[in-house]
């Protein structure tokens, strides 16, 4: 008797892990964030943390914190790079502000090597997030690897913002988009 009673509570026990594992599966995101994975904590992570230092004789290298936060949720704190054109979209984040003069100066820039490049998805993702001097708290899904951006520029480190509060303001206050028209240069020809 006690045989079957192993063989019953192995059966159970296979029942509830096949469940739990569909269960999972159909949680996945099938392109997106699922809301399910939004409410997964973030990590932290500092811009001082995106590579080793000092440099070596091999120049720029990731951290292996950097690298084992490729592809989960992460919370990093930075300075919103002032453009003067922005697209929407696309925010850049920096360890120390930065302001971009691209009608005077074209693609010569003093961004830093740890320059986040953050993607606005659903709502906004046509929107040009308004500029605000400060600390910035941005939260999404980190990815690696070079690419080219929508503005020119070749990004190492990207953020994928999510749709559960990925952008906090300096001030704490919620960030503010306005349609690409709106965006003013500051420059009178």
């Amino acid at each position: 008797m006690k045989h079957f009673e192993d063989w019953s509570r192995l059966a159970r026990c296979g029942v509830l892990s096949f469940l739990a594992w569909t269960a999972g599966c159909a949680s996945q995101p099938g392109g997106g964030t699922s809301p399910a994975a939004a409410t997964v904590p973030a990590a932290e992570l500092r811009l001082s943390e995106f590579f080793k230092l000092p440099v070596g004789p091999r120049g720029l290298e990731p951290t292996d914190k950097l690298r084992g936060l490729v592809g989960k949720r992460v919370r990093v704190h930075g300075y919103l790079v002032q453009e003067e054109e922005p697209l929407p979209g696309l925010v850049m984040l920096t360890p120390v502000p930065v302001t971009l003069a691209e009608l005077a100066d074209g693609p010569a820039d003093y961004l830093p090597p740890a320059t986040l490049f953050a993607h606005v998805s659903g709502d906004n993702a046509d929107r040009t997030l308004a500029y605000r001097p400060g600390l910035w708290t941005l939260t999404g899904t980190l990815e690696l690897g070079s690419r080219e951006e929508p503005n020119g520029r070749v990004s190492y480190a990207r953020l994928n913002l999510d749709g559960i509060d990925p952008i906090r303001a300096p001030d704490g206050s919620a960030p503010v988009f306005v349609e690409p028209a709106v965006v003013t240069h500051g420059h009178h020809h």
